[in-house]
């Protein structure tokens, strides 16, 4: 499997199912943004056991897999730190919204168990980024708004997959880079 497959959410899928992981390509990388989100850089080890503890039993990873979650960590680093053409690993827009949505509300669990892992001080966020955060915990539990396949639905979709990358976007502005930003003073 090449880099560029291994990123590709069916090849990830393809890659976890040959392994008997019981995670979704969503979990993985919503897990890894969420701690690359919360603070962890690719260069602190933590990650690594913070990744085994909340998707693998804190066991390690089969060494295919860890390469491949090593290669992810490091793309979503990069994606975030020069700000370019970052994307959340769901399926492609082909699959139904039934499947495209369980995929981004787990993908939303994940970012959340990953970033709770790392930033455990939420209060110093800005309030933006804890409204964020409500939401992003809201659509956890979202499926039941999306009755029908139609292109209100899959608006609705799109609305909250960007929600979701800015959520994403603004945590990792506020906490990442390996370390937490101090906080701006307010000037009134």
């Amino acid at each position: 499997m090449n880099d560029k497959a291994r990123l590709n959410y069916d090849a990830f899928t393809r890659l976890l199912e040959h392994h008997n992981m019981v995670v979704t390509a969503a979990e993985v990388h919503g897990v890894v943004c969420g701690l690359i989100c919360g603070g962890l850089a690719q260069n602190d080890i933590r990650w690594q056991q913070h990744f085994n503890g909340l998707l693998n039993d804190d066991f390690a990873l089969p060494s295919e897999v860890q390469k491949a979650v090593n290669l992810l960590f490091s793309r979503v680093a990069d994606e975030l730190l020069n700000q370019t053409s970052f994307e959340l690993l769901l399926p492609c827009d082909e699959e139904s919204l039934d499947e495209r949505l369980d995929a981004m509300m787990e993908w939303s669990a994940a970012f959340l168990a990953g970033f709770g892992v790392v930033q455990q001080e939420l209060n110093k966020a800005s309030e933006e980024l804890q409204e964020m955060i409500q939401d992003i915990s809201s659509i956890t539990q979202v499926s039941s708004d999306f009755d029908q396949e139609d292109e209100e639905s899959e608006t609705a979709f799109v609305v909250l997959y960007e929600h979701l990358k800015l959520g994403a976007i603004l945590a990792f502005e506020e906490f990442g880079n390996g370390h937490s930003q101090t906080k701006r003073p307010t000037i009134h």
